[in-house]
């Protein structure tokens, strides 16, 4: 959608004079986030029987103490109450570990596969290097 001056117009300036309005847009990225995931809307669920029924039936309901129900609050409470907070984060380690193998014994297992190509990862372990076992050649080889 264009104006008389031919810049483009965004919804916020259509909308901007409805109340509320910048705040519901700034939240809608979370609440879609939220929608998609299905853990964060248990999460929600076991928090409301939490706040209704207590922490005796919560453990018994659902299995949840109060530790991770005040875990999830937290969360919640640091991230100014979007729901968003909720889906889970991702468990991937931030640095996962590097091979680390001997540029010697790479060329080498290269040099070997070139002149005897069908030669798998235990049979490079037969190699006239006794030194090189099967458990270093297979992430080289693949």
């Amino acid at each position: 959608m264009r104006n008389n001056q031919g810049e483009k117009t965004t919804l916020h300036y259509t909308f901007g004079k409805i109340s509320g309005y910048k705040e519901v847009s700034q939240m809608l990225p979370s609440l879609r986030k939220f929608n998609q995931s299905e853990v964060a809307r248990e999460r929600q669920r076991i928090l409301n029987y939490y706040d209704h029924y207590g922490g005796a039936a919560t453990l018994d309901a659902f299995g949840v103490d109060r530790k991770l129900i005040y875990v999830w609050r937290q969360r919640l409470r640091l991230n100014g109450r979007k729901p968003s907070a909720l889906v889970p984060e991702s468990t991937i380690p931030k640095t996962k570990r590097q091979m680390m193998v001997d540029p010697q014994i790479v060329d080498f297992i290269k040099k070997l596969r070139e002149k005897r190509y069908r030669l798998g990862k235990e049979t490079d372990s037969f190699s006239p290097k006794p030194t090189i076992g099967s458990t270093m050649i297979r992430p080289v080889v693949g």
